[in-house]
């Protein structure tokens, strides 16, 4: 009996060990227009084990997930990155789907943003004029 209870305490021990020794989290991730860019925003409440930050897009059409860029880790957990590059073609997407990928040191961790609605043709045109100028 008293085996049983040393051996239950060891798991109960090992499990908070294990809850406890990752050190991370994300509090919120958000996708928004800004105009005709879409403006992405994070907080974080903790990043002990945390590498960088990747951002990757997919759009509607496609298959899988571009990455877009590489964020160091900063020191306040409040982010905000603009993807200004979006209707430099022209094209009319519906669906945008962001990931942001934690790397840490046991590995990554995703999250996601999805835009649902189609933007206005003067957020697609104002896309296009931006990077004729690029």
């Amino acid at each position: 009996m008293n085996l049983s209870r040393r051996y239950i305490s060891f798991i109960a021990a090992a499990m908070v060990l294990v809850f406890t020794s990752f050190q991370f989290q994300v509090n919120s991730f958000l996708a928004v227009y800004q105009g005709s860019d879409i403006r992405l925003e994070w907080k974080v409440a903790d990043e002990t084990e945390l590498l960088n930050y990747e951002i990757s897009r997919k759009k509607e059409s496609d298959a899988s997930y571009s990455k877009l860029t590489e964020i160091s880790k900063g020191s306040g957990g409040n982010y905000i990155w603009i993807d200004d590059n979006l209707y430099k073609d022209g094209d009319g997407i519906e669906n945008i789907s962001y990931r942001l990928t934690a790397n840490t040191g046991s590995g990554p961790k995703y999250f996601y943003a999805n835009i649902q609605h189609s933007p206005t043709a003067i957020q697609r045109s104002w896309g296009s004029i931006k990077s004729m100028f690029r």
